[in-house]
């Protein structure tokens, strides 16, 4: 049987099909390839140098980081943090280079360039963690500007200032790159025959009442005095000693405290208040009308509950105290 002979076999060509496709999309491509071969080279190399250069750039800023970081951690002079701040000032740790400079102009004294250095840190990086501190030195900052303005001669001798910043430049504690740290409130311990309290003084609300307080205790002056219970369970007092009574009428001063339960007070005598007895409530109460809060007891206060008239103080130790005497300042008759 014969066979009749295919089209593409009368030509001696080959057939069309996807192989001939693709082979034309490839010279297209070699082409193209040819025409544009320097263009494609040049755009190759450019994004080649840019990748190594935003590696370049990655690991030197890492590099700039970690070495300020070391400089700063072992700083300690004024020249080298002014020295660092130029250095290091656009990495991400000026924020605390700038903010520990200000610091140190503090602690040397320097005042005005501490205060400008702050503002300079709140301009510069408002959204900074260093912030919260901010107010605080500023604050302080303002308060020591307002100390140094009025007389220093006459202010010195008012406790509340007895530990200004200038007197911290030698002090080697980390604390203070935030700032100048406060005093601590005075301590004492209160000794009952059912135990002992320990009580915080609010010196920094009531001065004079504590320096009473310090200066009686010091001197023995509440050692054996009996207790009298006042109001029924409202709160307790000592009574006038018989013996070596001190007259010490203090002015009232609003300490800002709330009379809460297990507060210190000194209650109203004449045109003040007696700075030679003092009470300890026993649950809070609405107010104390012309009395001064000065301290609360705070641990211990679980001895208060036997408390009973004519029950016998055994002692006020003053546990700690601020650097500086205490003198209490009593109204003139």
């Amino acid at each position: 049987m014969a066979v009749q002979e295919r089209d593409y076999m009368k030509g001696g060509g080959s057939p069309v099909g996807p192989s001939g496709g693709a082979a034309k999309i490839l010279d297209r491509l070699n082409e193209i390839g040819e025409r544009h071969a320097t263009a494609i080279i040049a755009v190759s190399t450019g994004l080649i140098i840019l990748t190594v250069l935003l590696f370049a750039k990655y690991f030197y800023d890492k590099s700039q980081v970690e070495r300020a970081e070391s400089e700063l951690s072992s700083a300690e002079t004024l020249e080298q943090f002014v020295a660092l701040k130029t250095k290091y000032g656009t990495t991400p740790v000026a924020p605390r280079i700038l903010f520990r400079l200000a610091n140190k102009y503090y602690e040397e004294g320097k005042l005005d360039d501490a205060r400008n250095a702050y503002l300079e840190f709140q301009t510069r990086f408002p959204n900074d963690r260093l912030g919260v501190f901010l107010v605080r030195a500023l604050n302080s900052l303002k308060r020591n500007s307002e100390f140094d303005a009025a007389g220093k001669e006459a202010r010195l001798k008012q406790h509340l200032l007895s530990s200004h910043p200038r007197g911290m430049a030698d002090a080697k504690d980390p604390r203070l790159q935030w700032g100048p740290l406060p005093e601590p409130s005075p301590v004492v311990q209160i000794e009952l025959p059912g135990g002992t309290l320990s009580a915080e003084l609010f010196e920094d609300d009531a001065p004079n009442a504590v320096a009473a307080f310090i200066k009686l205790a010091e001197l023995k002056y509440f050692d054996g005095a009996k207790w009298d219970v006042v109001g029924g369970d409202e709160r307790i007092q000592t009574q006038p000693k018989a013996e070596g009574a001190q007259d010490l009428t203090l002015a009232v001063e609003d300490s800002k405290k709330l009379p809460e339960a297990y507060s210190l007070v000194l209650a109203k005598k004449d045109s003040g208040v007696s700075g030679s007895q003092f009470q300890i409530l026993l649950r809070p109460l609405l107010e104390t009308k012309d009395a001064t809060v000065f301290g609360r007891v705070t641990s211990g206060s679980e001895a208060l509950k036997s408390v009973k008239k004519d029950d016998v103080l055994k002692a006020v130790k003053v546990v700690s105290k601020r650097s500086h005497p205490y003198e209490p300042q009593p109204i003139q008759k």
